[in-house]
């Protein structure tokens, strides 16, 4: 009973710390999401700023055009009205696509002018009804009842790229409305704001006009014909974000309404390693604590025990040296295990090495689990088709060593219909386990194209494993047998129970070779 309460107190007291360790947790990771939520909002601030500015350029543009044609003595013909447009764009050095229109009240285009052509797409003389939807058309209606500027809602140009109409009426001298001129700018432009620097491989963002209709930086989607053949490659469609990671705003420029999101393409996690070991070690610390206290308080008892049994004990000096030498021996044994278990997790700590380590040693572990995958998984529970754990395990090891920033070509030539027994494919899975992690840890570069090669073939009365990759090599020199690295080894140990032998090449090709014969089956 009394061991009983003393072990509730230390179980007490572990669970109590393990709470305050998860509040720490928490309170760490509610502070990495908000630096993350920080850095979208900026985002998301800053391209609106930026886009609000261009909208205001082009409003100078299109306000200057309204202003030249009201002054003009006679409005403009097509060529002069080109020669302005001109001069102005050179003055203040826009390089954009623009397209100037002149319609009358029956929404006939009368002029249709480039910054270098004259009617490019060939619309002058045909109605806009040809070419508007009736919502459209009714905006154009307002329009002429306005003396302001408004921007419309874009339209897919029929020269192939989408634009933002800025419109105004046009009257005579008798202010008499004669129909409406647009300046029809290049949404790119605008929108390429939102994509500056680094923010097009971290960000995606959609853009709503009028809470209606999707815009990118090469097409409106509202059901008018398309003329432009490019998809932007960032619409956000493409990427499946969830709706709740958007943060929205929502913006209304010369009378046009705007709902701008802004998301991470891909939302970086928080720390996930950080609260693995935090969660880890307090779990490895309470298991030794929990361990020795029960190791404690059962010598404790024992010594009682003996105590109470002295007179009986002194009767039999033997045993009683033998059962103390069996107590030490117990004692002994769970202390080798306990710091079997916190020396390989002290060294680690926080350094890049502990990191290196346990990743090994996943990918050692998963090596031999997979072996017992694919029995599962196998018609006779016996076999395992060895090309597809070969490819399973060199997936396996890429997402364990993380690498995203590797171009890497794989080619495995391995029959599909090779099969070996459970403990040939543990001994060879283990081999190429070495070999890959180390190609991916020292063979391959971020900046040139990387390859490795796994092949399996028969060879008389044994097999060969052949396995080569892209990189630099081992020095000529190099020494087996008097290597330090726990890889090497492993690979000669396991060469060595599969009745075979390693050998290495360096000669135009970096190649590793084991010849190799199937263990006889553990099992029928």
């Amino acid at each position: 009973m009394k061991l009983n309460k003393y072990l509730i107190v230390v179980i007490l007291l572990l669970c109590f710390g393990g709470a305050l360790l998860h509040q720490l947790i928490s309170s760490y990771q509610e502070l990495e999401e908000n630096k993350l939520k920080d850095k979208l909002h900026k985002t998301h601030s800053d391209a609106i700023i930026s886009a609000k500015a261009g909208f205001d350029v082009y409003a100078a543009i299109v306000s200057s055009i309204k202003s030249h044609i009201k002054n003009s003595p006679t409005f403009p013909n097509e060529s002069e009205l080109q020669n302005y447009l001109n001069d102005l764009l050179n003055e203040i050095k826009f390089n954009d696509s623009i397209v100037v229109s002149y319609n009358d009240k029956d929404h006939v285009f009368k002029y249709v002018i480039t910054q270098k052509s004259i009617d490019p797409a060939n619309i002058k003389g045909l109605s806009a009804r040809e070419l508007m939807s009736a919502h459209g058309l009714k905006e154009f209606e307002e329009l002429m009842k306005s003396d302001s500027i408004n921007l419309m809602t874009p339209i897919n140009v029929k020269e192939g790229w989408v634009g933002f109409p800025f419109s105004f009426k046009v009257e005579n001298k008798q202010e008499t409305t004669n129909g409406y001129l647009t300046s029809i700018l290049n949404v790119k432009y605008l929108l390429n704001y939102f994509y500056e620097g680094d923010k097009e491989s971290e960000f995606v963002h959609k853009f709503i006009v009028k809470d209606s209709f999707d815009l990118t930086r090469e097409v409106i989607y509202n059901e008018t014909p398309i003329y432009n053949k490019h998809v932007d490659a960032e619409y956000y469609k493409n990427f499946n974000i969830p709706e709740d990671e958007f943060i929205y705003s929502n913006i209304n420029v010369f009378g046009l309404d705007l709902k701008i999101g802004s998301a991470f393409k891909n939302k970086p996690d928080t720390s996930n390693m950080v609260v693995f070991f935090g969660y880890l070690w307090y779990i490895l610390i309470s298991l030794a604590i929990v361990i020795i206290s029960h190791q404690y308080f059962g010598i404790k008892d024992l010594n009682i025990k003996l105590r109470g049994a002295n007179a009986d004990l002194e009767k039999s000096l033997v045993k009683i040296e033998t059962l103390i030498k069996e107590i030490h021996h117990r004692i002994k044994n769970n202390m080798q295990m306990i710091s079997g278990v916190l020396s390989l997790q002290q060294e680690e700590s926080e350094s890049k090495e502990v990191h290196s380590a346990l990743d090994e040693s996943i990918s050692r572990i998963h090596s031999m689990a997979l072996v017992h995958e694919q029995l599962y998984n196998s018609a006779s529970l016996k076999e395992i088709k060895t090309k597809e754990y070969s490819e399973q395990l060199l997936e396996f090891v890429e997402k364990t060593i993380g690498v995203r920033n590797f171009n890497v070509k794989k080619i495995i030539n391995i029959d599909k219909e090779l099969i070996f027994d459970a403990d040939t494919t543990a001994n060879l899975g283990l081999i190429l386990n070495e070999l890959i992690t180390n190609s991916y840890k020292f063979a391959f570069k971020k900046d040139k194209d990387n390859s490795l090669e796994i092949s399996i073939f028969k060879e008389s009365d044994h097999y060969t494993l052949e396995y080569s990759d892209s990189g630099s090599g081992l020095p000529d020199d190099f020494n087996f047998e008097e290597s330090e690295s726990l890889g090497v080894h492993l690979i000669l140990i396991l060469a060595e129970q599969l009745h075979g032998e390693m050998t290495y090449s360096n000669k135009g090709k970096n190649v590793f070779k084991v010849h190799f014969k199937p263990l006889e089956a553990s099992f029928s």
